[in-house]
């Protein structure tokens, strides 16, 4: 028998997801831009990595996570350059923390 080794177990990996999905829920709420069909994408990937960022050195409280990807999201907006990887490295973290989550598209 082979083990995958996963990055978290089935509560943490919940968490994040439903972390994701009540900051997405809420930048739809509240109509913002970064929803719009060009920015979505972006939006979204910057939320999930961030989320993960944060889960991954053990912040694991939804409304933490939620909170935290909304704030980084709104100082650092989609810039229409969805692999941005130079952002990750330069962006400031009170905690730099990350994790896995499913797949988002």
């Amino acid at each position: 028998m082979v083990e995958t080794l996963l990055a978290f177990d089935l509560s943490k990996t919940r968490t994040v997801c439903d972390a994701f999905d009540d900051a997405w829920a809420f930048l739809q709420g509240s109509g913002s831009d970064l929803t719009e069909p060009s920015k979505s994408l972006e939006s979204r990937t910057i939320l999930a990595k961030r989320i993960i960022e944060m889960a991954d050195h053990g912040l694991m409280d939804v409304t933490e996570l939620r909170d935290d990807a909304l704030a980084f999201v709104q100082h650092n907006p989609p810039s229409g350059l969805i692999a941005k990887d130079a952002m990750w490295r330069r962006a400031p973290s009170l905690r730099n923390r990350a994790v896995r989550v499913r797949n988002l598209t």
